[in-house]
């Protein structure tokens, strides 16, 4: 079962926590990544356990630390590393026996049920056979649920499209600016490209030079975008909301970042073909 409550400090201030109460007798979802304390503890009492990076908002110093959820005393048990909300709500983890207490669900309800497959049994026909009896109650399978999760906080909410707006405008910002860039640098040097063509020079070398000049920007500008996203990981790591860039995003936005500075090289092309190369003699 899981539902918001309300945490009450020491000092009496109190912050929405989101609790997950599950059956740790059953081998049910247990809290992971425990690197101080006994999960199992959970069952014997009022006891909770809790992520080091919410210490500072549940006010907690770690292990034998005591707070109220709903006026009821609680106890730190357990620490976990790394379980965090994208809403950044604190998880805490609870007992079954005391998760109804805690969040004022009905006895005779229940936010989900978790089941376990046998390594060598048949996932579809389990499936069926669950749906057929589950009545109204969906059933999805991990893999569902995490699409459906990151379905909702990208499209479902102001968060997502936060997101695509913020990476919209750098793209087109980006563009913009690498496309004044190259554009100034050919116009300063107009005369040297009207003296490749009157020279011979073929188009296609010329176009080369300046999408070379666009790939040299596109490689130094990402290394520096990719050296402050790395420390920007480093110093959310601990964080409650970390940023996470992995190997593939890196290398789409690398591929994404070439294809600005080629697509912004196309104005200073056209520039270039315009040049009439009897300027050269003009002057």
């Amino acid at each position: 079962m899981i539902g918001f409550s309300d945490w009450r400090l020491e000092s009496g201030e109190v912050t929405p926590v989101f609790i997950v109460g599950s059956d740790l007798r059953d081998g049910s979802l247990q809290p992971f990544n425990v690197v101080d304390g006994n999960v199992q503890t959970l069952t014997q009492g009022a006891n909770v356990a809790v992520d080091r990076s919410y210490f500072d908002r549940l006010g907690v110093s770690g292990v034998g630390s005591t707070a109220e959820i709903r006026g009821r005393k609680v106890r730190v048990v357990a620490i976990t590393d790394g379980i965090r909300s994208f809403a950044t709500t604190p998880y805490v983890f609870v007992d079954q026996k005391n998760v109804r207490n805690y969040t004022g669900t009905p006895r005779d309800r229940a936010s989900s049920i978790l089941v376990r497959l046998k390594s060598d049994a048949d996932r579809e026909k389990a499936l069926s056979a669950i749906r057929a009896q589950a009545g109204e109650a969906e059933v999805l399978t991990s893999d569902d649920f995490r699409s459906r999760s990151r379905s909702f906080w990208l499209f479902g909410t102001g968060a997502g499209a936060a997101l695509f707006a913020g990476a919209l405008l750098g793209v087109i910002v980006g563009t913009v600016i690498v496309a004044q860039t190259l554009y100034s640098s050919t116009k300063d040097h107009l005369s040297e490209f009207a003296t490749l063509r009157a020279m011979g020079s073929s188009n296609a070398y010329i176009y080369g030079v300046i999408i070379y000049q666009a790939l040299i920007n596109a490689v130094i500008g990402f290394c520096v975008a990719a050296g402050i996203g790395s420390l920007v990981v480093q110093m959310t790591a601990k964080s409650a909301l970390p940023i996470v860039i992995t190997p593939w995003l890196m290398a789409a936005l690398f591929v994404l970042t070439v294809v600005m500075c080629v697509a912004s090289g196309i104005g200073a092309i056209v520039r270039v073909v315009r040049i009439d190369p009897a300027t050269v003699f003009m002057r």
